[in-house]
């Protein structure tokens, strides 16, 4: 057996090595080469502990779906691994009329360090971008960055630490500010405590017809229509008004079968109790009334049939409830099917208000509630409605949900279409408050500054609840003789993030 000279072995061995490096490189940069095509290469930034590179797909942002690419990874560069938690939120702050409106993103871990968030962006223009990164091993972070859709790329804006939800670590970052610099900045505080909330929630609303007490007139034989008495749409009825008149065979078939049974075999008169009617007789004569009466003919019509001895050739058709014909189907000499629908009717009184609540309200609605119908077009003083369902899903576009209002609408001048305001008014006792001017927002975190006397104030996250007023109920975070900062928190914000990026 021939061997190998072990030089060149070793030469076999190091042009092999040579050959992996290579085709390692190959594929990094094919890979880097898709990340450019998919979503731009993105400058890192260094926020709080963590390095972070963030790069949009397509690299220019679309109304509709998008995607961010998100690498995250310690001092040292190494890809953060653990229960690190990534979000991420897209905003555009309210202007005008406009409310604000967001996109939080749908986070994916793709593999250690990277992710990538889900979200949409429902018209052009500028968006926020906020990416919070939360692990135990270190203080949470937050970059803020700036996307449009008419420029490719992300730019970044700002990042830091953010203040834990935690009491004691919070007041570890306070600050501290002398007299004269809380006067230069104009603090102002209060003590907060529990107080009697009420919270109200103003939404639009449209009238609509009550889909619960709409009829439709269908017949159950065939024929042709002789007379219309209701002859156009929006035509107000009322109960047992005659609609419209038909001639049937069927129908007149079925009325000479039971003046036939009804009639005995030697008279010329229908008398079910002359002594010449028979057992069978009766029979035949009770099948052929309920055959009528399964048609819908009433039965007094069927009692007129039987005194008269004559069967109807022209039979009216009434109306089987009160209000507006919304549809019709049909004109002077129409042939009919058994089925098919003639007309269609909508009641006026009552009459529904669907409102569209904001989902974030949506909460607060409760059947049974009752709301206020405001209009400025009617020039009456506002009506009562009671809430009677609330839609269990929302509307994709809007995020919003419908509540519908079952209202009194006896003049008939509230009208299906017509917009309306309703307001609705939750008593939610005593609760814990902040005012509202005590609230920073940033992103999906809610932070207050507590004023721990000798000049030091600590952030604090906190978790908020109904908004009453100027004031907001708190869920968590502060306590009842806190004392919170009203005015100037802005300030005390942006000087502690200075102060924190000084230390850095």
């Amino acid at each position: 057996m021939s061997r190998v000279p072990e030089s060149q072995s070793r030469r076999g061995g190091r042009v092999a090595r040579v050959a992996a490096l290579l085709a390692a490189a190959l594929l990094a940069a094919l890979l880097a080469g898709c990340a450019g095509r998919d979503g731009g290469t993105a400058p890192t930034q260094t926020v709080g502990a963590y390095r972070i590179a963030v790069a949009n797909r397509p690299a220019q942002p679309v109304v509709g779906d998008n995607t961010l690419l998100i690498d995250v990874r310690d001092g040292a560069g190494n890809p953060v691994a653990g229960p690190t938690v990534v979000e991420a939120l897209v905003t555009m702050p309210a202007m005008g009329s406009m409310p604000r409106m967001e996109s939080k993103g749908v986070v994916k871990r793709l593999k250690p360090g990277r992710y990538e968030a889900r979200y949409g962006l429902a018209m052009g223009g500028d968006w926020t971008v906020e990416v919070w990164i939360t692990s135990p091993a270190a203080t949470p972070a937050r970059a803020v960055y700036r996307l449009s859709t008419s420029v490719a790329g992300v730019q970044f804006e700002e990042g830091a630490r953010t203040p834990s939800g935690d009491a004691a670590a919070s007041d570890a970052e306070a600050i501290v500010l002398d007299p004269a610099r809380r006067q230069e900045i104009g603090v102002r505080t209060e003590t907060i405590g529990r107080r009697h909330l009420k919270t109200t929630i103003r939404a639009a609303g449209k009238v609509a017809y009550d889909e619960t007490r709409r009829a439709e007139i269908s017949l159950k034989f065939s024929g042709w229509v002789r007379e219309i008495h209701v002859d156009y749409t929006g035509k107000l009825v009322r109960a047992g008004e005659p609609l419209l008149s038909v001639y049937s065979p069927e129908l007149l078939a079925a009325q000479q079968e039971l003046l036939e049974a009804l009639r005995p075999a030697t008279g010329s008169h229908a008398d079910p109790t002359h002594p010449g009617a028979t057992a069978s007789d009766s029979a035949m004569a009770s099948a052929a009334r309920q055959r009528l009466l399964l048609w819908d003919i009433p039965a007094s019509r069927i009692d007129a049939i039987v005194r008269s001895g004559v069967a109807q050739e022209v039979v009216p058709i009434p109306a089987p409830m009160s209000g507006v014909v919304v549809e019709k189907n049909l004109v002077q000499g129409s042939a009919f099917t058994a089925g098919q629908a003639l007309y269609k009717i909508a009641p006026v009184n009552p009459i529904w208000v669907v409102a569209s609540v904001y989902q974030y309200e949506l909460d607060l609605v409760r059947e049974g509630m009752i709301g206020e119908i405001e209009t400025p077009f009617l020039g009456a003083a506002s009506r009562r409605g009671r809430v009677s369902a609330i839609n269990p899903f929302l509307d994709p576009e809007t995020r919003t949900g419908e509540v519908r209002l079952e209202v009194a609408n006896p003049n008939g001048d509230l009208k299906p279409g017509m917009f309306v305001d309703v307001v609705l008014e939750r008593d939610l006792g005593e609760r814990l408050a902040v005012p509202e001017s005590a609230v920073l927002f940033e992103g999906n975190r809610r932070v207050v500054f507590v004023d721990l006397g000798e000049g030091r104030l600590a952030p604090r996250e906190v978790q908020l609840g109904a908004k009453s007023g100027g004031l907001y109920e708190v869920r968590s975070g502060l306590k009842a003789g806190d004392v919170v900062v009203t005015s100037g928190n802005f300030l005390i914000s942006a000087e502690s993030r200075l102060r924190a990026s000084g230390s850095k």
